[in-house]
């Protein structure tokens, strides 16, 4: 008499193929998760730098958005590169502030310059250094240099440079000379600076006035860099003779716009008129027609003052 399968050997069989399809449906599960996840899959952001006068088919025009970290974690959010650090501390003779390193792709096998940004009144640059600040070090690492924006220590109020000037720029020259020139892997002949609005006259009333012996490669100030009156030290003639610096305004950044009634163009030839008398041989003063306080090409002056410092430099644009 023929028997039929088992209880034992049904139950068996059936366990296998629940087996089966729970397996399937965690791997199929897992795809969906991998797929779909942020953290595995979302590619960096992207910064637009043609608004900074980047064309966009330069190289330079879109890359990875330099952000501060959101939170605790071994990953490196910052897209600051592999010399970059972001919020790093100083302290000179009791004064204390920030600054960031962003390192846009150096080549270390290679001299590498340092570049210098000095933020406008109330320090955007450094707090959102998304826009602007990756922008500029895009350019600096595309003549193999490093982009460093300090915070100013005077930002109990509005964040300026300019306001308390003297302390500022002591605690500038101890940053640079104490710190980022002997921490960073940079050469001390290749350090130019970038000045923006308060960062300007910063530069124009303090850097170049008592601190020129920093700007070993050229300054150029966006947006203002007004008359200090008189140097704060004596220049020596291959300053007079070498020394780049270079003003650029908007043509429309007179004062008359509601939303900035600091006029920049009387600032911009006030200051170049003032080193130029004082034999300053170096000095350049564009007025940017249709431009005005806050849409100026910020990366690409960049660009060219850093061409004008090494012409035999090959950026990627």
């Amino acid at each position: 008499m023929p028997t039929g399968p088992s209880r034992t050997g049904t139950k068996r069989t059936r366990w296998r193929i629940v087996a089966v399809l729970v397996l399937l449906l965690v791997l199929i599960a897992a795809a969906v998760l991998v797929a779909v996840n942020p953290f595995t899959s979302a590619q960096a952001p992207t910064t637009d730098c043609t608004r900074y006068g980047l064309s966009d088919d330069d190289s330079r025009a879109h890359p990875h958005t330099v952000t501060l970290p959101t939170q605790q974690t071994d990953e490196d959010q910052t897209q600051a590169g592999a010399l970059g650090a972001l919020q790093q501390s100083f302290t000179s003779n009791g004064t204390t502030s920030r600054y960031h390193v962003v390192d846009g792709g150096v080549d270390t096998s290679r001299p590498v310059g340092l570049v210098v940004d000095l933020h406008g009144d109330g320090g955007a640059e450094f707090t959102e250094p998304g826009g602007r600040t990756t922008c500029l070090a895009a350019v600096a690492a595309s003549h193999n240099a490093l982009l460093v924006v300090p915070l100013t220590p005077d930002c109990t109020g509005d964040c300026t440079w300019w306001r308390d000037l003297r302390p500022n720029l002591r605690w500038l020259r101890a940053l640079v000379t104490q710190r980022l020139l002997t921490d960073l892997p940079v050469q001390k002949d290749r350090v130019s600076w970038l000045g923006y609005s308060g960062g300007a006259e910063m530069l124009s009333y303090g850097v170049l006035s008592g601190a020129r012996d920093l700007v070993t490669g050229g300054a150029a100030m966006v947006g203002g860099g007004g008359s200090p009156g008189s140097l704060m030290s004596s220049a020596d003639e291959q300053q007079k003779k070498d020394l780049k610096m270079w003003w650029f305004t908007g043509a429309d950044d007179d004062g008359t716009d509601p939303n900035s009634d600091f006029d920049a163009v009387e600032a911009a030839t006030r200051g170049q008129r003032f080193y130029e008398n004082r034999g300053f041989q170096q000095t350049r003063l564009e007025l940017l027609a249709g431009h005005n306080h806050f849409d100026m090409p910020d990366a690409a002056i960049l660009d060219e003052l850093l061409s004008a410092e090494d012409p035999a430099a090959s950026p990627t644009g």
